[in-house]
Order: structure tokens, then C-alpha cells, then sequence
């Protein structure tokens, strides 16, 4: 019974494949973060100021910025970092360096590691943005995870931009208000 439903599965499985075979495409563990188009990199030098990294924020349009020394990486300051290492502590912005408020030694990846890599780094680490290196831990790059997003929504551009407007919901089964 079994081995009847297992080659019922793979036989719908099939079936979704040959009918789409971009979904083989677009999920493909192999695909270097290069395939990537990343989000714009603002790289700052240790001991920025953090009212300096919070206007670059809004200024270059990003939600985070790589910090390096002497062209190493050193570390990740986010918005995140923002609203649990700052928010309503009375600091003064403009006197505090962004190295006591950065995730220091963040996971790094390189350009031709596999996609499926950041979204492990993303996952088990909790984080929406990681650092791109070279072989010297020069940063090259980020990647967020709305990049990875758009770059699988791509691959369904078609499909995604027919939606309608809201989701199709049947009759509510229970009354407003119950």
C-alpha cells in the first residue's frame, strides 16, 4: 500500500515538473550567490560613528552596512542592531562608535558559494543579511534575503504579476464579530 502511494506521489511530482520546468530551475541548490542581483553594499570603517551609519541608512537606501579595517571585514551593523542595542537607551548617537553596537565576526559567504548556503546562514542564524568576502575577507558584496526571494519570484514573474488584487477567500463560516 505504500509503494502504491509513494509512486502516486512521485508521479504528481513529475507531472508539476514537466508542466513547469522552471521550479527545477529555481530551486537549484547548485546556483552561485553571484546568479544573485544583490542589494547595494555600503561598506563604513571602523569607528564610524552610529548617527553617521543611521544617516547612510536612509540616505543610500539600505538596512545595513558592513564595517571593515584596514579592508577586513569586522563586522554587520543592521537595523536590527538598531532597535536592540539602541533604541531607548538615551545615547548619544553622534559620540558612539558603531564597533560597541555591531555583530562582530558575522557569518561570511563567498560569491561562488551556492545560494542554498545563505539561506542556511539566514535560517539558523536568525538573519536577514550576510556578508560577502574574498579570499582576503575583503567585503565584496551582501546578500538579503529579499534578494533570494526575488531572484525565485523571477522565475514565476508571469504568474506572480496575474494575482488578483486579494487573495480568493470563501464565505466566512462564521458571522463579523464571531
Amino acid at each position: 500500500m505504500t509503494d502504491l502511494f509513494d509512486d502516486e506521489m512521485n508521479q504528481m511530482d513529475e507531472l508539476e515538473f514537466a508542466e513547469n520546468p522552471k521550479i527545477e530551475k529555481a530551486v537549484s541548490v547548485e546556483d552561485p550567490i553571484s546568479t544573485l542581483e544583490r542589494q547595494k553594499m555600503v561598506v563604513i570603517e571602523s569607528g564610524t560613528k552610529v548617527a553617521d551609519a543611521l544617516n547612510l541608512f536612509q540616505t543610500e537606501g539600505v538596512g545595513c552596512v558592513l564595517i571593515q579595517k584596514k579592508e577586513k571585514l569586522t563586522g554587520i551593523f543592521t537595523e536590527r542592531d538598531v532597535i536592540w542595542k539602541l533604541a531607548g537607551k538615551g545615547l548619544d548617537y553622534s559620540s558612539e562608535a558603531v564597533d560597541d553596537f555591531m555583530t562582530k565576526a558575522p557569518d561570511v559567504l563567498q560569491m561562488d558559494d551556492p545560494i542554498a548556503f545563505a539561506l542556511n546562514r539566514m535560517t539558523e542564524g536568525g538573519y536577514r543579511h550576510v556578508p560577502i568576502v574574498n579570499d582576503d575577507g575583503r567585503p565584496m558584496g551582501i546578500v538579503g534575503i529579499l534578494d533570494i526571494v526575488k531572484h525565485l519570484a523571477s522565475y514565476y514573474s508571469e504568474e506572480i504579476m496575474n494575482l488578483p488584487p486579494s487573495p480568493l477567500r470563501g464565505a466566512q463560516d462564521r458571522p463579523e464579530g464571531g
